[in-house]
């Protein structure tokens, strides 16, 4: 088995504990013998991006999710996105932002150091590489592990990746997100929380997102009229919106208070 790297990762990141989680801009270099192979790769938004993580161990196959904290339960590499694996082959989806003199990429959400190489680039297709209905692990403990930041840019990630672009929508959403993660002390991709969007498309659309609820899971429920309503067994959290700014960036940084009401309350579960 013989692998050729066809270019080279040049990021601002250079040691991998200095690695935010969703990753940075960088640039992807092709060699020039290869560069051929990029014809028409701008007519794509993402790429699946395969790299050599060279700086990995080989020779460990239980690891802990250090990322996030040391005292997560260890598991088997396969079941973790850890770079320590027998064939540190790292894989994953970036943002294609433009292409640089027929062979620089530049690219979002690169999770690999400087100077990583590049073994192969794929486009992602949306009708084959997303699996909406996926399913994983419980996520809540490793969500409390999370900083307020790290688990911010999570879900920011999610509900673009659904709803296709950052906008003051998405960033309400992403503040409800919060909010409930906090009140239901779960992960809101939990099989028994469910959501009723209100009435603006981009906050229902960025709360599928983050939640993967839908009509065929049972988990998305009919309009919650002018309010966003997410549930939990026992227990329901209604938000209104109040005054809501005019930039993402301003919704961010918002008090809560000032951006919806929430009332919870218990709610009867349903019998099986």
């Amino acid at each position: 088995m013989e692998l050729f790297p066809i270019g080279l990762v040049h990021s601002s990141v250079r040691s991998r504990s200095d690695m935010p989680v969703q990753g940075v801009d960088a640039e992807i270099e092709i060699f020039p013998r290869y560069a051929g192979g990029l014809s028409s790769i701008e007519e794509n938004s993402h790429l699946i991006l395969v790299c050599w993580m060279h700086e990995a161990g080989r020779d460990i196959l239980t690891a802990v999710a250090r990322k996030v904290s040391a005292d997560l339960p260890e598991k088997g590499v396969f079941s973790l996105r850890s770079p320590v694996r027998p064939n540190p082959l790292s894989v994953s989806v970036v943002r294609l932002r433009g292409v640089r003199d027929g062979r620089f990429l530049a690219l979002a959400n690169v999770d690999l150091i400087d100077e990583t190489s590049v073994i192969d680039i794929k486009p992602y297709q949306a009708g084959w590489d997303c699996v909406f209905s996926a399913t994983g692990h419980d996520r809540t403990q490793k969500i409390q592990k999370m900083s307020p930041g790290e688990y911010r840019a999570g879900l920011v990630r999610e509900a673009v990746n659904y709803h296709g672009e950052l906008c003051t929508g998405v960033a309400v959403a992403v503040r409800v997100a919060e909010a409930a993660t906090r009140i239901f002390e779960r992960d809101l991709r939990h099989p028994q929380i469910s959501v009723a969007p209100g009435p603006d498309p981009c906050i229902a659309d960025a709360l599928i997102g983050i939640t993967g609820a839908s009509p065929g899971n049972r988990r998305l429920k009919c309009s919650g009229g002018d309010r966003y309503v997410l549930s939990s067994p026992g227990e329901e959290a209604v938000f209104s919106l109040r005054n809501v700014p005019e930039s993402v960036d301003a919704i961010l940084v918002a008090g809560e208070a000032s951006l919806f009401g929430c009332t919870v309350s218990s709610r009867p579960q349903q019998r099986r």
